[in-house]
């Protein structure tokens, strides 16, 4: 049975969720943006192919590397949705293994000044590789990153948003 892990962080954005542009935002974040927003963030940059829009992100999780090709599935001003069906996961750094990463993130207003920013990934390895996924406690790294992503993500969609509205 293949292995599924979901990880889900909501931070609240001290910001009226009518002037956040998660698309916006999303697509016109730099490499050093990227970085800042989590301890394990390599790297990423996003693409225009055939198939539309895309990202590709390089981090580090518990020990583990990650490269996703991320596709834009759906993109709007309150949900981004991207799916990545041919991530390399490099357990241990060492041995690579064939993933599918999907990633969301949306908003959804709480009251007139803030909204409640959530971000989620989750991973699907393959069956026979579901025992080495458990064994590295993926899951568990994985919701760290999550959280310390989701927040790096809000603190940058807030100041991106303060300054545009100065």
């Amino acid at each position: 049975m293949p292995l599924s892990i979901s990880r889900t962080a909501h931070v609240t954005l001290n910001e009226p969720s009518d002037g956040i542009d998660l698309d916006a935002w999303l697509f016109g974040l730099s490499d050093s943006d990227y970085q800042a927003c989590a301890r394990g963030h390599r790297g990423a940059g996003v693409f225009t192919d055939e198939h539309g829009r895309g990202m590709i992100n390089v981090e580090s999780i518990g020990g583990n590397l990650i490269v996703q090709h991320y596709q834009s599935v759906r993109a709007d001003r309150f949900s981004v949705e991207m799916y990545s069906p041919r991530s390399r996961v490099y357990l241990f750094h060492l041995m690579p293994v064939a993933a599918g990463v999907r990633w969301t993130l949306q908003v959804t207003p709480v009251a007139a000044t803030t909204a409640d920013f959530a971000c989620t990934v989750e991973v699907h390895l393959p069956a026979v590789l579901g025992v080495l996924g458990r064994l590295s406690f993926l899951g568990h790294f994985l919701g760290r990153h999550v959280v310390e992503e989701a927040q790096g993500f809000a603190t940058d969609i807030t100041r991106k948003h303060r300054r545009s509205t100065e």
